[in-house]
């Protein structure tokens, strides 16, 4: 099983097929793409998205079709719940083969570190973990922009309040060893079940986008 994430820096069209090609190549069962758009297409995938941004929305023009968060799956989508920006994150239960996985499709800070921005996102996230996880086997995925290891980036704080966040409901933060990583893929430490797990990177040389993408692999 295969869950991936990928910060698509808004799309160049010029670049848009190459996207779709290293896509089909890393041939994820879950992919969460940030900063995508409606003229991403994948054949024998399913898709929740958050809302389609408006022309001028929190002070930046957007393209028509741009949005901000989507999950992408090959298995069965079986509901959808409501999340607090539903401009910026999204949450789907699938069946997956180890069990009915609740994903959560995020950016943390949409204009990166900037404050109040940053907080205000972090704390909305952290009170949909409060309602949507108890209970449940939960994958968080997305751009937090946040960085585990290595520079603090933004801050200690942030990184703190994350990891503490984690351990309360018993996740594992999969990427955290990446050096220099903002896309998280954090997965319930009961649904990774001691399983043999592998990280891949691609687009490292940022030429595709300025996010390098990750998938996790679970044997």
């Amino acid at each position: 099983m295969k869950i991936a994430t990928w910060n698509l820096e808004r799309l160049d069209k010029n670049k848009n097929q190459l996207i779709l090609d290293k896509i089909a190549e890393i041939n994820a069962d879950i992919f969460v793409l940030t900063e995508t758009n409606s003229a991403i297409k994948l054949d024998n995938y399913t898709c929740t998205s958050t809302e389609s941004l408006p022309n001028e929305f929190d002070q930046i023009k957007y393209k028509d079709g741009e949005n901000r968060t989507s999950i992408w799956t090959k298995y069965k989508i079986v509901e959808r719940h409501n999340t607090f920006d539903n401009f910026t994150t999204v949450c789907s239960d699938i069946e997956t083969p180890f069990g009915l996985l609740r994903v959560y499709g995020t950016i943390i800070g949409v204009f990166a570190n900037k404050q109040p921005r940053f907080d205000n996102d972090l704390k909305g996230n952290i009170e949909d973990f409060e309602k949507l996880f108890p209970g449940r086997q939960v994958c968080i995925a997305g751009d937090f922009n946040v960085m585990f290891s290595g520079f603090a980036y933004p801050s200690h704080q942030a990184r703190q309040t994350l990891n503490e966040t984690f351990e309360k409901h018993n996740l594992t933060n999969t990427t955290a060893e990446q050096i220099e990583n903002v896309d998280q893929i954090v997965l319930s430490t009961d649904f990774l079940n001691s399983r043999k797990t592998v990280i891949k990177s691609w687009n490292d040389d940022k030429k595709l986008s300025d996010h390098t993408g990750y998938c996790l692999t679970i044997e």
